[in-house]
């Protein structure tokens, strides 16, 4: 049998009737979205990504002379979270390209006097595991890191919800409000002053809210993504 040969074309009447079908399927999987399929939907992907981090990821942290004097991020943090007993200091020498080296045309590193900021035993405890997500010349991809966590953050309620027309897996978006509970150094007004969106999300408890998009998967509600 020639799989090329032309069919019978399927009369108007039946595609009107098949497209009623398909959008009567797609109501009813979307009417599945409530808002007790929402609140269960968020509490669990909380349950595993509910840790509030501050993107401190690569450790040791050195800081050189030029950096002190270009007053960085981390010139600032880095004594914060020393006073808080996150991190400890000491002099150190790393092999780095800077100054105006950088404009050599085959830059050398070379040994550079820097104050290295290693964590504590409590730092230590405050890294969790965290999904990232990585560009690479293959796409993106998602890994996991660890990361210095300030924050868990749980459920408040859930406010809003939308399914998302797709021609694939059924989607919706829920916006929710959320409890942050911090560590005791999170309360602290010095860390407050260098990590202001950290105290930002931090004040958002019961107020702030914010958007996360799931997938139907085997009939689980999964996360896909953050919502556009």
């Amino acid at each position: 049998m020639n799989p090329f040969a032309m069919k019978a074309p399927i009369p108007f009447t039946h595609l009107v009737l098949a497209a009623a079908l398909c959008g009567a399927s797609l109501a009813a999987r979307a009417a599945d979205v409530d808002r007790a399929a929402a609140t269960a939907a968020v509490q669990h992907y909380l349950a595993d990504h509910g840790d509030f981090c501050l993107g401190e990821m690569d450790w040791p942290v050195d800081i050189s002379a030029i950096d002190e004097r270009a007053r960085g991020r981390a010139v600032l943090q880095m004594p914060v979270l020393e006073s808080l007993g996150l991190v400890h200091s000491g002099m150190a020498t790393a092999m780095r390209v800077e100054g105006p080296d950088l404009d050599d045309d085959h830059p050398q590193s070379k040994p550079v006097a820097v104050r290295r900021y290693e964590l504590t035993p409590a730092g230590e405890a405050a890294m969790h595991e965290r999904d990232i997500v990585v560009g690479g010349p293959d796409g993106d991809r998602v890994v996991r890191r660890r990361d210095l966590c300030v924050a868990r953050i749980t459920l408040d309620a859930v406010v809003g919800w939308k399914t998302v027309p797709t021609a694939g897996a059924p989607e919706f978006i829920a916006t929710y409000t959320f409890v942050a509970t911090p560590a005791p150094w999170g309360t602290a007004p010095e860390f407050r002053q260098v990590f202001p969106m950290a105290a930002r999300v931090l004040d958002g408890s019961h107020a702030m809210q914010l958007k996360q998009r799931f997938r139907q998967v085997d009939g689980a509600w999964v996360p896909s993504g953050l919502a556009d």
